[in-house]
């Protein structure tokens, strides 16, 4: 074999080896890539999504609805903490949302006469069984169980009154109640999520 005929095919050699070497490190680099970024803004995407998908379907009549209920749930479940729970930062909780809602309910009532809607006058099953299954509770179980659904109620309370803040065949009155309602909602779950983190401790 030729000197330059050696030397070519070690070339070709040495450049398939760095070509691989290459395509390697580059694998790796794309797996050991930190991924949390995108994950994070998938999220967030996710849920804009969901408020916006919500807010075109949700009418006035179902929001006013959802939301005496929630409001109903919320004071009569903080009836209830004021006077089974032992734990001062949870009656405090309690009775701020019982005052808190109380408002809430009159404002959405004056609204509800404006704009012809119906609003429930008991609790739905879902409230009702929580109430019930609440009632049972004692001491630190109660306090717990309470502080967990208040959080998870506050959650889906919030995603309910952003959409209808955003509603475009939501009526003035009403959007306007929601978009002034969703801050004080975002602080009770806020609050929620720190009585049950004690909780746990």
């Amino acid at each position: 074999m030729s000197e330059n005929l050696w030397r070519g095919l070690l070339s070709a050699a040495l450049i398939v080896s760095q070509a691989f070497a290459c395509t390697v490190s580059a694998q790796q680099t794309d797996e050991n890539r930190p991924r949390q970024s995108t994950i994070d803004r998938g999220t967030g995407v996710d849920m804009t999504r969901k408020t916006n998908a919500m807010s075109k379907t949700v009418s006035p009549q179902y929001f006013a609805s959802q939301a005496a209920v929630i409001g109903k749930a919320e004071i009569e479940l903080g009836q209830l903490a004021v006077q089974k729970s032992q734990d001062d930062d949870v009656r405090k909780y309690a009775q701020r949302m019982v005052k808190d809602h109380e408002a809430a309910a009159a404002k959405l009532e004056k609204v509800a006469k404006q704009t012809n809607l119906m609003l429930p006058e008991s609790l739905d099953a879902e409230h009702e069984a929580l109430k019930q299954k609440l009632s049972g509770l004692q001491g630190a179980a109660f306090d717990r169980e309470y502080s967990k659904a208040m959080a998870k109620g506050h959650d889906k309370a919030v995603a309910l009154f952003e959409a209808a803040s955003q509603a475009p065949q939501m009526p003035a009155e009403l959007k306007e109640f929601a978009a002034s309602t969703l801050p004080t909602l975002k602080e009770h779950g806020e609050l929620s999520r720190s009585l049950y983190a004690d909780e746990k401790e």
